[in-house]
C-alpha cells in the first residue's frame, strides 16, 4: 500500500462513468467529484416574522349622512308615489297611527292606487322604515298632512305597542326634537304641538279612532324614553 501524502489526500477522487450514445456503449470517462468542506445551507426556520404578512387594511369610510329630512339610523325606502313634494307649513310634531295589520308598508304605499302613505313605519320588533322625507307631505291624515309628520305602527287597535315599538317611536321623536324642534309633550289638538294621534283631527282628518285608546295612552311612555335619551 502506498503512503498517503497530503497532496494525494487533497486530490479529488476520480470516478469512471459509462457513457451511452446512440445505443453504443462508449469507453468510460473519468469524472471528478469535488469533496469540499462547504455544505448546503439550511433555509432558516419560519418564525412568526416569516408568516404571511397581510397588507394594512384601509379604514372603512364613514357612511354618508342621509339627505335632509331623512332620519339617520332608519331604513330609507323612498316611495315614488302617494306623497306631495314640499308644501309643509311647519313642524308641529308627530302623529301616531296604527296599521291594523303587520308587515312593511313599503309595497302598499308604493302602489299609486292606494293614495295613502306615512313618513315612518315601525315594526313590532322595533324596526324603523322611512318612506317620505319630513320636508314633504305624506298622505296620512288629510288636512293634518301640512303640519304633521306621521308614523304607522304595526299591529292592531286592541293591542298595545310592544316595548320595542315604544323605544323605536321614541327614537323617531328624539330625532325630530333635535332636528326640527318638536316639543317633549303630548297634545290632543290639531293646532297644538308635540306627540299626537290621528283621532285628534276629527272630521277634518278623516274621523278615525286611530290608533286606539291603548296606544294613545302610551305616548307618555314614549316621551319618557326620549327624555332619558336626552339626559344620557
Amino acid at each position: 500500500m502506498l503512503p498517503v501524502t497530503a497532496a494525494a489526500h487533497r486530490r479529488p477522487p476520480r470516478r469512471r462513468v459509462l457513457v451511452l450514445v446512440g445505443g453504443l456503449l462508449l469507453a468510460p470517462l473519468p469524472v471528478v467529484v469535488l469533496l469540499g468542506n462547504e455544505r448546503p445551507r439550511r433555509q432558516p426556520a419560519a418564525g412568526p416574522e416569516a408568516e404571511d404578512v397581510q397588507p394594512p387594511r384601509l379604514a372603512a369610510a364613514s357612511p354618508a349622512p342621509p339627505p335632509p329630512g331623512w332620519m339617520p339610523g332608519a331604513t330609507r325606502k323612498p316611495i315614488g308615489a302617494n306623497f306631495g313634494q314640499g308644501g309643509r307649513a311647519g313642524q308641529r310634531g308627530l302623529v301616531l297611527h296604527v296599521q291594523e295589520g303587520e308587515g312593511s308598508l313599503f309595497e302598499r304605499f308604493s302602489d299609486p292606487r292606494t293614495r295613502s302613505s306615512a313618513h315612518f313605519w315601525v315594526s313590532q320588533a322595533g324596526e324603523i322604515e322611512q318612506y317620505v322625507s319630513v320636508h314633504d307631505r305624506a298622505w296620512t291624515q288629510s288636512a293634518g298632512n301640512v303640519d304633521w309628520v306621521s308614523v304607522e305602527t304595526s299591529g292592531f287597535t286592541g293591542r298595545p305597542l310592544t316595548a320595542a315599538q315604544v323605544d323605536a317611536v321614541a327614537r323617531v321623536y328624539a330625532w325630530g326634537a333635535r332636528a326640527h324642534g318638536w316639543p317633549l309633550e303630548v297634545t290632543d289638538s290639531p293646532t297644538g304641538r308635540g306627540l299626537g294621534t290621528h283621532a285628534m283631527g276629527g272630521a277634518a282628518w278623516g274621523a278615525h279612532a286611530c290608533p286606539g285608546t291603548l296606544r294613545a295612552r302610551q305616548r307618555e311612555a314614549v316621551l319618557s324614553r326620549v327624555r332619558e335619551s336626552h339626559q344620557a
